[in-house]
This record gives C-alpha cells, sequence and structure tokens, in this order.
C-alpha cells in the first residue's frame, strides 16, 4: 500500500499558479482579462481581429492607457 501511495505522489500533477494563456483558448475581446491577455492572442496567437482599427493596439477598451 505504502509503494502505490508513493507513487500516486510521483505521477500526480503539482498545483502551480494559475495557467499561462495558450493560443486558441480566447478569441474576442470580452474574453481577456487584462490587455497582457489581449496583446499575448494579438501577437502570439494571429488573432489580428483584436484590433478592429489596425493601429496595432489589440482590444482597446483594455489597452487604450497602456
Amino acid at each position: 500500500m505504502r509503494v502505490f501511495l508513493f507513487c500516486l505522489a510521483l505521477v500526480a500533477p503539482a498545483q502551480a499558479g494559475p495557467s499561462k494563456p495558450f493560443c486558441g483558448e480566447k478569441t474576442e475581446c470580452r474574453q481577456m482579462a487584462d490587455c497582457a491577455e489581449a496583446r499575448f492572442h494579438y501577437s502570439q496567437c494571429g488573432q489580428t481581429r483584436l484590433d478592429r482599427d489596425g493601429d496595432g493596439v489589440p482590444c482597446e477598451e483594455l489597452c487604450r492607457f497602456k
């Protein structure tokens, strides 16, 4: 029984902090928590539709003062 619990502890996922965003996770500005997340999806995931006016700033309502 001890060996089983030891093995279970080795394969159990560690509880880390909040997960990092990944592409495909969110596709609209209303889904973004903040400007940093919007910029990630815009620059790293090619979500160009997040920049509606084409000025290079995604999700204007989140990033207008950034």
